[in-house]
């Protein structure tokens, strides 16, 4: 007999929760980690809903320390 199963997805980019704090505090922290000067609030929540390291790339971050600062984020 065939099994049906369900899925349940989540749209968690403002629709049923606003994570803009949660980013926000995520990058300030990979900043400090780094010590690189840290972006203005406004200049981060302007790029939420681009990639990760389109975002750190677009916020100063050189060229061969996005991917590290992209890690540090998720971890």
């Amino acid at each position: 007999m065939l099994q049906k199963s369900s899925t349940i997805l989540f749209d968690l980019d403002g629709t049923l929760i606003d994570s803009t704090e949660a980013i926000v505090t995520c990058f300030f922290d990979t900043f400090q980690d780094v010590g690189m000067p840290m972006p203005e609030e406004e200049q981060i929540k302007a790029l939420i809903g681009h990639p990760l390291d389109y975002m750190y790339l677009h916020l100063g971050v050189p060229q061969q320390r996005v991917w590290e600062m992209v890690d540090r984020y998720k971890a």
